[in-house]
């Protein structure tokens, strides 16, 4: 969940040893996942070596940790659902090799035995809405299965069977999104909902429609490069060994991923040979355009062969979600344009304020001031209110609308229309009402990657009739990693109300704006007409930003 780029030595081993000033360097420490790749490593070379030291870290853990509180580096209860699943998959591999003396799988037992009581003692109400809830009763069900006769745990376990319904019920919302407006944390939930379902086949048709929900989402948030979008508290990560995984478990060749058509060893670790020569049986399809429409949690993807664009508009998740009303992410070509600026850390700094606030996201903000206040790494004192978030497609072109209520520190409406033909063109319309007298600022994050000159990122075109200048931002495309990038962002006096047009087009397309009046001859307000042609294609682009409420006038 939370990856270090940088290599650290612990001598002596010291569980609570903390680098980077960050705690959540020890809870990935504790939670001891890596050991899996111990497994693989033996698997592989056939060196004993391997398990030794799988075995010294986890007896080491066992002796060393011997208090158990939610607050501790060592033991919190996520870390420890986290740590007690990864034990359970390592103990089957490990008895089925004959790799474990009986004095030492009793250790094992008398541990997970007291993770678990622990883990049920310190349950709190507000797990069951939150992806620490899922990771604590998958494994208690898990263990329960394979070890009931040799853990008393059938208590914890009846709890977990009752409320895991619950949180699947609560935490998934009808469209499949798992509602804290994270991808991260919706593939955390769904990896361990499909690897209870592979360790209990059983179990398998109870939530098989569920999990395809879940998978198709984690497919339409892959961008060409094949890696997931930075949305709210989340890296920009490979999926196609999630989506194999998925294809397989599921049988459904349509999630397999272009990317790689293969089997990662963690995966060939739950599933085996068999699972891979079944996998080989499976053909990735080449996709034309795949669009969805995640109404619940107010995302709009649009995949083509050339493009993928993300919208979003929808309600606050949980405190993983960021400031991101209205805004979007654009690839093009194989190559990121317009990013979500990612998390970058959890501690209380300025760039994780920054980076959670609409100042790291393609969209408005009014007289320099966010629609939100972030108070903290965890809290917002004020949020903008998704209002409604639509999409429509005919043939190839898209439409996509968002509103939201913002009241930071003047109460205000923001509206944004998104229209997109697969050939290569977006039009960005953004209505703002405010009464009085204001500053409105457009912005679009642009990738690190990017090339940039006058009215042209890569091979697009912008097309503004106020002048986009560039200026020094940062994202972060990987926890505890920050890059350097830019925004382009104009700024333009207002009254009242201001209607503002981007336009984004391959670099192919030549534009023409047009004036729309009534059959009458006179102008018509607060509309706009736009004509883009290049040697494939015209086509005429009106946009009506009011109701005609006034008919001709007759002399």
């Amino acid at each position: 969940m939370e990856p270090c780029p940088r290599k650290h030595q612990i001598q002596p081993m010291n569980w609570e040893v903390l680098f980077e000033e960050d705690p959540e360097w020890t809870y990935m420490l504790n939670r001891q996942e890596y050991l899996l790749n111990f497994v693989i490593g033996y698997l592989v070379e056939g060196d004993m070596r391997y398990i030794q030291k799988l075995k010294f870290f986890i007896f080491d853990w066992i002796e060393q940790v011997q208090e158990f509180s939610p607050q501790s580096l060592t033991t919190r209860t996520l870390d420890t659902g986290i740590r007690c699943f990864t034990w359970l998959k390592i103990l089957l591999f490990l008895l089925e090799l004959d790799l474990l003396e009986e004095k030492e799988l009793q250790i094992i037992y008398r541990s997970l035995e007291t993770q678990i009581h622990f883990m049920r003692r310190c349950y709190r109400d507000k797990y069951t809405l939150s992806n620490w809830g899922i990771l604590q009763t998958i494994p208690m069900i898990a263990i329960y299965h394979f070890f009931s006769e040799q853990l008393d745990i059938e208590e914890e376990y009846l709890f977990a069977i009752e409320e895991l319904q619950q949180q699947v019920q609560i935490q998934i919302l009808e469209d499949g999104t798992q509602f804290e407006q994270s991808i991260l944390y919706h593939v955390e939930v769904y990896k361990a909902l499909l690897e209870l379902c592979i360790l209990l086949p059983e179990l398998k048709h109870k939530y098989a429609t569920l999990l395809g929900k879940m998978a198709t989402y984690i497919q339409m948030m892959t961008g060409l490069d094949g890696k997931t979008i930075a949305f709210g508290d989340s890296d920009c990560t490979d999926t196609w060994d999630i989506l194999n995984l998925s294809a397989l478990v599921l049988e459904d060749e349509q999630l397999l991923s272009l990317k790689n058509s293969y089997l990662d060893p963690y995966s060939l670790l739950l599933v085996g040979r068999k699972g891979a020569d079944r996998l080989a049986t499976l053909k990735a399809q080449k996709q034309g355009t795949r669009t969805a429409f995640f109404k619940d949690s107010g995302q709009v993807c649009i995949q083509t062969p050339r493009s993928h664009f993300f919208f979003k508009n929808g309600p606050m998740g949980s405190a993983h979600t960021h400031s991101d009303q209205n805004s979007f992410c654009l690839q093009d070509q194989g190559k990121l344009i317009f990013v979500d600026s990612g998390r970058y850390t959890y501690r209380e700094t300025g760039e994780r304020s920054v980076l959670k606030s609409a100042w790291s996201h393609t969209g408005c903000i009014l007289d320099e001031t966010p629609p939100e206040i972030v108070s903290g790494s965890w809290d917002y004192e004020n949020y903008p209110q998704s209002l409604f978030c639509d999409y429509q497609r005919v043939s190839d072109a898209h439409y996509v609308e968002g509103s939201y209520l913002a009241s930071n520190p003047f109460t205000y409406l923001h509206t944004r229309k998104i229209i997109m033909l697969e050939e290569g063109v977006w039009l960005v319309i953004d209505d703002i009402r405010c009464a009085g007298d204001h500053k409105l600022r457009t912005q679009f994050i642009l990738d690190s990657q990017v090339i940039y000159s006058p009215s042209q990122v890569n091979n697009l075109k912008l097309w503004s009739k106020i002048p986009l200048e560039l200026e020094k931002t940062f994202i972060s495309k990987k926890y505890n990693e920050l890059e350097e990038s830019s925004k382009l962002v104009k700024i333009q006096k207002f009254s009242d109300r201001i209607i503002d047009a981007t336009l984004i087009t391959d670099q192919s397309f030549a534009v023409k704006y047009h004036t729309v009046y009534h059959t009458d001859g006179r102008r018509l307000p607060n509309a706009l007409a736009l004509e883009i042609e290049n040697d494939c294609t015209n086509k005429l682009i009106l946009v009506l930003n009011d109701d005609i409420y006034k008919g001709e006038n007759y002399v």
